[in-house]
C-alpha cells in the first residue's frame, strides 16, 4: 500500500455496492452532508445492472469527490470490493461504509480530530446507532459497553462494533492484511478479530456517529445458514483457532468459547437437516482438544436428540408445534447437563442501550 501524498484527501470512505441505488443514495448523502469536507468516496461496484451504473456515473460526474470504481477482481463480494477500494484509496484514514448504512454529519470531523490527537492509534472505534428507515428512528446503540475483553466479546458473538465503527489509519492495514475475500459471511468478525490478535493499537470513543440499518429479510446476514455458509464457518473457525494458538492467546476460557462456536455450528446443521454434518463438526471440536471426552459424549447425545425432533414426521400443525416445544425442552434439559453456557444464547446487548442519536 502506498502512502498518501500531501494533496490527497484526509479520509477515504469505501462503499461496496450492487444494485442498491436508493439505499446508496442515502449513504452518499450522509457523506455529502459532512461538516468535514476533505474526503473522497470510492463506490466499488460488484456488478450492478446498467441503470445503476448510469446513475452512479452521473453522481460521480456531479461530485468529483465521489469516484465510481468497477470491480476488476475475479472474486466477487463486499470484501473483494473493499480490498479494491483500499488499494486505490488516497486518504490518510479509511472508513468502510456499507451501501445501506449512514454517517452522522459530524462523524468525519470528530474521527479525524481524534486520530490526529492520538497518533499512536492504528484505529479508533466509534459507536453505531441502529435504524430502520431513517437515522434516528430507533436511538439504540450497537453495542453496549461491558467489562469483558473485546476479543472475548467477538468469540461470544457479542461484537462490540461493526463495519463502519472503526476509522483505520491507512498504514496500519498493512500490518494485518486486507479483508478475506473468500468468507461469504462473518467478514467483519474475521477482520476485526484479526486486528485484535495482531495487537493493533485502538481506543473506543463513546460517541455514536454512524448508523447501521437493521437487516431486512433479504439481507445476506439472514442467508448465512446455507450449506456453503456453514462449511465456510467451519473453515473460518479452524483458521481463527490456529491464529489464537500461534499468538499464544488460546486460554482455557477461550477454548470453551471456541467449543461453543462449534456446538452452535453443529446445531445449525441440525436445523438445516444436516445431522451427519452436525455430528462430524462436533467430533472435529473434540479432536481439536476444545472439550474433554465426557463433554464430547454429552454433546453428541444432545445433537442426536435435537436431530430427532427436527425430523419431518408430518406437516400437521399439531406435529410441528409439538416438535418445536420438544426442541426447546431438549435445549433446557441439556443446558443443565452440559457445562454452563456451552449452548449459545445470542446476546441481547445489541438492543440494550437507548441514547440520543446525533442529528
Amino acid at each position: 500500500m502506498t502512502i498518501s501524498s500531501m494533496n490527497s484527501p484526509a479520509i477515504s470512505v469505501i462503499i461496496p455496492t450492487k444494485n442498491r441505488i436508493e439505499l446508496l443514495q442515502q449513504a452518499l448523502d450522509s457523506v455529502r452532508n459532512q461538516t468535514f469536507k476533505d474526503w473522497e468516496v470510492l463506490v466499488v461496484d460488484d456488478g450492478s445492472n446498467n441503470e445503476t451504473v448510469e446513475q452512479l456515473l452521473k453522481i460521480s460526474q456531479a461530485e468529483p469527490r465521489i469516484r465510481y470504481v468497477k470491480r476488476q477482481r475475479q472474486q466477487t463480494g463486499a470484501s473483494a470490493c473493499r480490498n479494491e477500494g483500499t488499494e486505490i484509496a488516497q486518504g490518510k484514514y479509511i472508513i468502510y461504509l456499507d451501501s445501506d448504512d449512514c454517517l452522522a454529519p459530524t462523524a468525519l470531523e470528530n474521527r479525524f480530530q481524534e486520530m490526529e490527537q492520538h497518533p499512536e492509534l492504528d484505529l479508533g472505534i466509534f459507536g453505531c446507532i441502529l435504524f430502520r428507515q431513517h437515522p434516528g428512528d430507533m436511538q439504540l446503540l450497537w453495542n453496549s459497553d461491558k467489562d469483558i475483553d473485546d476479543i472475548d466479546r467477538f468469540l461470544e458473538i457479542d461484537p462490540p462494533w461493526q463495519t463502519t465503527s472503526p476509522i483505520w489509519r491507512r498504514d496500519a492495514l498493512s500490518k494485518i492484511g486486507l479483508w478475506d475475500e473468500y468468507v461469504p459471511s462473518w467478514q467483519d468478525w474475521e477482520f476485526h478479530l484479526r486486528a485484535l490478535i495482531g495487537n493493533l493499537k485502538y481506543r473506543r470513543f463513546s460517541q455514536g456517529d454512524c448508523f447501521w440499518r437493521v437487516p431486512q429479510i433479504e439481507s445476506i446476514g439472514l442467508k448465512s445458514k446455507s450449506a456453503s455458509h456453514l462449511k465456510s464457518h467451519e473453515a473460518l473457525f479452524a483458521r481463527m483457532l490456529q491464529r489464537f494458538v500461534a499468538a499464544g492467546l488460546l486460554t482455557n476460557s477461550r477454548k470453551f468459547l471456541f467449543a461453543r462456536l462449534y456446538l452452535w455450528l453443529a446445531e445449525t446443521w441440525i436445523a438445516e437437516k444436516g445431522n451427519e454434518e452436525a455430528l462430524r463438526v462436533w467430533q472435529v471440536c473434540f479432536e481439536q482438544d476444545l472439550v474433554d471426552k465426557e463433554v464430547y459424549l454429552q454433546g453428541m447425545r444432545y445433537l442426536q436428540v435435537l436431530g430427532f425432533w427436527y425430523l419431518k414426521l408430518s406437516d400437521d400443525s399439531m406435529q410441528l408445534a409439538i416438535r418445536k416445544i420438544m426442541r426447546r425442552l431438549t435445549r433446557i434439559y441439556f443446558n443443565r447437563i452440559l457445562p454452563s453456557g456451552l449452548i449459545l444464547e445470542w446476546s441481547k446487548t445489541l438492543h440494550q442501550t437507548p441514547l440520543e442519536a446525533q442529528k
